[in-house]
C-alpha cells in the first residue's frame, strides 16, 4: 500500500498538469456519453418540432426500452418490486390474496415471480407482438373471475396500473443519477394508457376521462396524482396487510437472523411514504439507517453521473428466446427461490449460487421440478389450479389486443379535442 502511495505521489509531483487534464477530460467524456441517450430521445420533440401528442406507441416502446435496458435497469426492477409490495397495502387487495390461498409460504414466492414476469413481458415487448398480447391476455384471464365477482374493484385495478407508473417515476426521481424528461414521462404515459386499455381498466375516476388527455405526459401525471390520492383514501393497517408483508418479505428470509429481517423491513419502509408504510405495518426506520442509506444512494448517484461510463450492453428484462430443448422461457433469479431458472454449472455452483446456498436459498434443479427449471409458458403461467385453463378465453382476448395495436398514436385525438 505504501509503495502504491509513493508511486502516485511521485507521479503527481512530476506530471501534475497531465493528471489534471486526464481527469478533466475523462469527466467531460463521461458527461458527453452519459447525456447522449437522453438528447437522442428528446430530439424529435425538441424546440417545438413535434407535439408530444403525436408520439406513437412504437416510439414510446423504443423510449421505454432505452430507459429500462440501458439508462435505469436498476430503477425499473426496483419499481416493479415496490409496486408489487404496495398492492398488499390496499385492504381489498390483501384480503383477496388471503382468501385465494396465494398469500402463504408455499405459493407467495411463485405468485410474486409470475406477476413480475408478466409485467416484464408487457413492459419489454412491442404492443403488436405475440408476447405482449399473450402476457396481457394471461393477466386478464387470471383477474377475470375476481372482477366478475367484484372482488377486484375497478378503482383497485386502476390503482394497480397507476402504482406501476408512479413507482417508476418515484424511484428514478429519488435514486437515479438524473431525472426523467417530459418526453420520457410522455412515453411512460403512452405505454400505461395502452396497457390499461388492453386490460380493460376503466379510466373514469381520472379527471380528464371525458374530454381526453393532451398527451402521454398529461395522462401520466394525472394517473400518478390519482393513485396517490386513492392510497390516502383507502390504505389503512389491517390484519391481512400485515399477513401479506410477513409472507412476502419475512417468509422469504426465514433462514436468516431476526435482526436481518427487521433491517430489511425498515429498508423497504424508506422507499414508501408514511401512508403506505403504516398500511403495510412496516417499522419506521431510525435516523442512523436513514443516514446510511442516504449516503449510499447519493454516492451511487454521483458515481454514475460523474465517473461511470454509460452502459453499452442492454440489460434484458426477459430472455429473448426460448430454450430449444423445452420451447419455454427461462428467468433470471430474483429471489432465494430459483423459479424458472435453467440448471447449469454456473447457476448451481457459481459464486452467486454459493452465496444463495449460504443464505438458505435454493439452486436450480432443487427438489426436482418444484421450481419449474424447464421454464415458463405465457399461455399457462400463474397459480397451479389455473395452469391448464384459459386458452380459449385468451385467444379471443389476444385477437382484440392485436386489433387495438393497429392504433399507433393514442393521443392523436387531442387536436380534435382542442388541445393545440
Amino acid at each position: 500500500m505504501s509503495h502504491a502511495l509513493d508511486f502516485f505521489q511521485s507521479l503527481w509531483a512530476q506530471h501534475p498538469w497531465a493528471i489534471i487534464l486526464s481527469v478533466t477530460g475523462y469527466i467531460a467524456m463521461v458527461r458527453l456519453l452519459r447525456y447522449r441517450c437522453v438528447k437522442a430521445i428528446d430530439a424529435p420533440f425538441a424546440d417545438g418540432r413535434r407535439k408530444q401528442s403525436s408520439m406513437t406507441s412504437e416510439e414510446a416502446h423504443a423510449i421505454i426500452g432505452q430507459l429500462q435496458e440501458l439508462e435505469f435497469p436498476h430503477a425499473f426492477n426496483k419499481a416493479r418490486k415496490i409496486a408489487l409490495l404496495k398492492a398488499g397495502g390496499i385492504p381489498t387487495m390483501s384480503k383477496l390474496f388471503a382468501v385465494t390461498g396465494q398469500n402463504n409460504k408455499r405459493n407467495s414466492g411463485k405468485r410474486a415471480v409470475d406477476t413480475e414476469i408478466l409485467l416484464r413481458e408487457a413492459q419489454s415487448q412491442p404492443r403488436d407482438s405475440d408476447r405482449y398480447s399473450t402476457a396481457v391476455a394471461r393477466m386478464n384471464y387470471l383477474h377475470a373471475r375476481y372482477r366478475k365477482a367484484n372482488k377486484i374493484t375497478k378503482p383497485d385495478l386502476l390503482h394497480t396500473l397507476g402504482d406501476g407508473l408512479a413507482e417508476i417515476l418515484n424511484v428514478i426521481d429519488r435514486d437515479e443519477w438524473r431525472k426523467l424528461t417530459d418526453v420520457e414521462k410522455c412515453a411512460l404515459g403512452v405505454f400505461h394508457k395502452n396497457l390499461g386499455e388492453d386490460m380493460g381498466i376503466p379510466f373514469e375516476p381520472l379527471a380528464s376521462s371525458d374530454e381526453g388527455w393532451r398527451d402521454g405526459l398529461h395522462f401520466a401525471m394525472e394517473l400518478r396524482d390519482w393513485t396517490i390520492r386513492y392510497e390516502e383514501e383507502v390504505a389503512q393497517p389491517v390484519a391481512t396487510n400485515d399477513q401479506y408483508v410477513r409472507v412476502y418479505v419475512d417468509a422469504a428470509m426465514a433462514g436468516l437472523p431476526g435482526f436481518v429481517t427487521l433491517t430489511v423491513r425498515k429498508m423497504l419502509a424508506t422507499d414508501l411514504d408514511e401512508v403506505m408504510r403504516t398500511s403495510l405495518c412496516l417499522e419506521k426506520p431510525g435516523p442512523i439507517l436513514l443516514f446510511v442509506l442516504a449516503c449510499i444512494r447519493e454516492t451511487r448517484k454521483s458515481f454514475l453521473r460523474y465517473v461511470s461510463l454509460p452502459r453499452f450492453f442492454a440489460v434484458k428484462p426477459v430472455h429473448e428466446a426460448t430454450d430449444p430443448k423445452t420451447n419455454l422461457y427461462h428467468f433470471n433469479r430474483q429471489t432465494l427461490q430459483p423459479w424458472y431458472m435453467e440448471p447449469t454449472f454456473w447457476s448451481t455452483w457459481g459464486p452467486g449460487a454459493l452465496l444463495v446456498r449460504m443464505l438458505g436459498g435454493k439452486v436450480p434443479g432443487s427438489r426436482g421440478d418444484r421450481y419449474h427449471p424447464q421454464g415458463y409458458d405465457l399461455m399457462t403461467i400463474g397459480p397451479d389450479p389455473q395452469k391448464e385453463r384459459g386458452a380459449e378465453e385468451m385467444k379471443s382476448d389476444i385477437e382484440m389486443i392485436n386489433a387495438r395495436a393497429v392504433a399507433t398514436c393514442p393521443f392523436s385525438h387531442a387536436k380534435a379535442a382542442g388541445f393545440n
